[in-house]
Protein backbone atom coordinates (compact mmCIF):
# COMPACT_ATOMS: atom_id res chain seq x y z
CA UNK A 1 0.00 0.00 0.00
CA UNK A 2 1.56 3.33 -0.99
CA UNK A 3 0.24 7.12 -1.04
CA UNK A 4 1.20 10.46 -1.61
CA UNK A 5 -0.60 14.02 -1.64
CA UNK A 6 -3.40 15.15 -3.75
CA UNK A 7 -1.56 17.87 -4.61
CA UNK A 8 2.36 18.82 -4.58
CA UNK A 9 5.00 20.51 -7.41
CA UNK A 10 6.09 17.91 -9.37
CA UNK A 11 2.97 15.49 -9.17
CA UNK A 12 2.14 13.69 -12.65
CA UNK A 13 -2.08 12.75 -12.39
CA UNK A 14 -0.66 10.64 -15.81
CA UNK A 15 1.39 8.48 -13.74
CA UNK A 16 1.34 8.90 -9.68
CA UNK A 17 4.75 8.10 -8.07
CA UNK A 18 2.53 6.12 -5.25
CA UNK A 19 1.04 3.76 -7.92
CA UNK A 20 5.36 2.71 -9.19
CA UNK A 21 6.47 2.90 -5.83
CA UNK A 22 3.45 0.40 -4.63
CA UNK A 23 4.02 -2.29 -8.03
CA UNK A 24 7.79 -2.01 -7.59
CA UNK A 25 7.55 -2.85 -4.06
CA UNK A 26 5.02 -5.77 -4.78
CA UNK A 27 7.05 -6.97 -7.68
CA UNK A 28 10.00 -7.46 -5.33
CA UNK A 29 8.57 -9.10 -2.65
CA UNK A 30 7.02 -11.79 -5.32
CA UNK A 31 10.26 -11.88 -6.70
CA UNK A 32 8.97 -10.73 -9.89
CA UNK A 33 11.33 -8.92 -12.43
CA UNK A 34 9.57 -8.76 -15.55
CA UNK A 35 5.81 -8.46 -14.85
CA UNK A 36 4.75 -8.07 -18.14
CA UNK A 37 6.29 -11.74 -18.81
CA UNK A 38 5.65 -13.30 -15.36
CA UNK A 39 2.25 -12.09 -14.89
CA UNK A 40 -0.28 -14.16 -15.82
CA UNK A 41 -4.12 -11.62 -15.55
CA UNK A 42 -4.43 -8.43 -13.81
CA UNK A 43 -7.83 -7.63 -12.25
CA UNK A 44 -7.42 -3.27 -11.97
CA UNK A 45 -9.49 -0.62 -11.10
CA UNK A 46 -10.36 1.54 -14.08
CA UNK A 47 -13.31 3.28 -13.53
CA UNK A 48 -12.79 5.32 -17.10
CA UNK A 49 -11.82 3.27 -19.98
CA UNK A 50 -8.78 5.64 -20.98
CA UNK A 51 -7.58 4.16 -17.41
CA UNK A 52 -6.57 0.78 -18.41
CA UNK A 53 -3.90 2.21 -20.70
CA UNK A 54 -2.50 4.86 -17.90
CA UNK A 55 -2.57 1.87 -15.21
CA UNK A 56 -0.62 -0.66 -17.63
CA UNK A 57 1.95 2.20 -18.00
CA UNK A 58 2.30 2.71 -14.81
CA UNK A 59 2.44 -0.58 -13.25
CA UNK A 60 5.50 -1.47 -15.68
CA UNK A 61 3.29 -3.20 -18.08
CA UNK A 62 4.20 -0.63 -20.82
CA UNK A 63 6.66 1.82 -21.16
CA UNK A 64 5.60 5.33 -20.72
CA UNK A 65 2.90 6.51 -24.02
CA UNK A 66 2.70 2.54 -25.20
CA UNK A 67 -0.06 1.36 -23.06
CA UNK A 68 -3.27 1.86 -25.26
CA UNK A 69 -1.10 -0.31 -27.54
CA UNK A 70 -1.57 -3.20 -25.49
CA UNK A 71 -5.40 -2.40 -25.60
CA UNK A 72 -5.65 -1.54 -29.14
CA UNK A 73 -4.26 -4.45 -30.16
CA UNK A 74 -6.26 -7.42 -27.90
CA UNK A 75 -3.38 -8.12 -25.74
CA UNK A 76 -5.69 -7.27 -22.93
CA UNK A 77 -8.47 -9.05 -23.54
CA UNK A 78 -9.49 -12.48 -21.92
CA UNK A 79 -8.16 -14.66 -24.74
CA UNK A 80 -5.44 -12.03 -24.68
CA UNK A 81 -1.41 -12.94 -23.76
CA UNK A 82 -2.25 -10.34 -20.60
CA UNK A 83 -5.91 -10.44 -19.87
CA UNK A 84 -7.07 -7.07 -17.85
CA UNK A 85 -10.35 -7.23 -15.88
CA UNK A 86 -11.80 -10.79 -16.90
CA UNK A 87 -14.40 -10.25 -14.77
CA UNK A 88 -15.72 -6.89 -16.26
CA UNK A 89 -13.99 -4.85 -13.92
CA UNK A 90 -15.51 -0.99 -11.91
CA UNK A 91 -16.88 -0.55 -15.66
CA UNK A 92 -19.19 -3.52 -15.04
CA UNK A 93 -20.30 -2.49 -11.54
CA UNK A 94 -18.77 0.44 -9.35
CA UNK A 95 -19.60 -0.57 -5.75
CA UNK A 96 -17.46 2.31 -4.15
CA UNK A 97 -15.39 0.97 -0.86
CA UNK A 98 -16.18 -2.75 -2.06
CA UNK A 99 -14.21 -2.37 -5.55
CA UNK A 100 -10.67 -2.46 -4.58
CA UNK A 101 -11.50 -5.97 -2.57
CA UNK A 102 -13.38 -7.32 -5.31
CA UNK A 103 -10.53 -6.65 -7.68
CA UNK A 104 -8.41 -8.75 -5.01
CA UNK A 105 -11.05 -11.40 -4.96
CA UNK A 106 -10.77 -11.59 -8.49
CA UNK A 107 -7.32 -12.20 -8.79
CA UNK A 108 -7.74 -14.49 -5.98
CA UNK A 109 -10.21 -16.74 -8.37
CA UNK A 110 -7.95 -16.83 -11.00
CA UNK A 111 -5.27 -18.42 -9.48
CA UNK A 112 -7.63 -21.25 -7.84
CA UNK A 113 -8.94 -21.65 -10.92
CA UNK A 114 -12.67 -20.54 -9.67
CA UNK A 115 -13.55 -17.80 -11.69
CA UNK A 116 -16.19 -19.69 -14.05
CA UNK A 117 -17.10 -17.77 -17.52
CA UNK A 118 -14.03 -15.82 -16.91
CA UNK A 119 -11.30 -17.98 -15.94
CA UNK A 120 -8.20 -17.35 -17.73
CA UNK A 121 -6.59 -20.51 -18.55
CA UNK A 122 -3.29 -21.33 -17.06
CA UNK A 123 -3.33 -18.43 -14.48
CA UNK A 124 -0.42 -19.34 -12.34
CA UNK A 125 -0.08 -15.32 -10.86
CA UNK A 126 -2.25 -12.02 -11.00
CA UNK A 127 -2.51 -8.91 -10.09
CA UNK A 128 -5.20 -7.12 -8.06
CA UNK A 129 -5.28 -3.10 -7.98
CA UNK A 130 -6.68 -0.57 -6.78
CA UNK A 131 -6.44 3.35 -6.01
CA UNK A 132 -8.46 6.18 -4.10
CA UNK A 133 -8.87 9.83 -3.25
CA UNK A 134 -7.47 11.98 -6.24
CA UNK A 135 -5.46 8.57 -8.01
CA UNK A 136 -2.97 9.20 -4.28
CA UNK A 137 -3.77 6.14 -2.23
CA UNK A 138 -2.81 2.40 -4.11
CA UNK A 139 -3.10 -1.02 -2.31
CA UNK A 140 -2.10 -3.75 -4.60
CA UNK A 141 -1.33 -7.43 -4.29
CA UNK A 142 0.08 -10.35 -6.33
CA UNK A 143 -1.37 -14.10 -5.69
CA UNK A 144 -0.07 -17.00 -6.67
CA UNK A 145 -0.99 -20.17 -7.01
CA UNK A 146 1.85 -21.63 -5.36
CA UNK A 147 4.58 -19.41 -2.58
CA UNK A 148 6.95 -17.29 -4.64
CA UNK A 149 10.12 -19.38 -4.84
CA UNK A 150 12.57 -15.98 -3.15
Amino acid sequence: MRSEPTLFAGKDFISPQAGKDCAADVYRQAGIAEPRREIDAVEMYVPFSWYEPMWLENLGFAAEGEGWKLTESGVTELDGDLPVNMSGGVLSTNPIGASGMIRFAEAALQVRGQAGDHQVEGARKALGHAYGGGAQFFSMWLVGAEPPTT
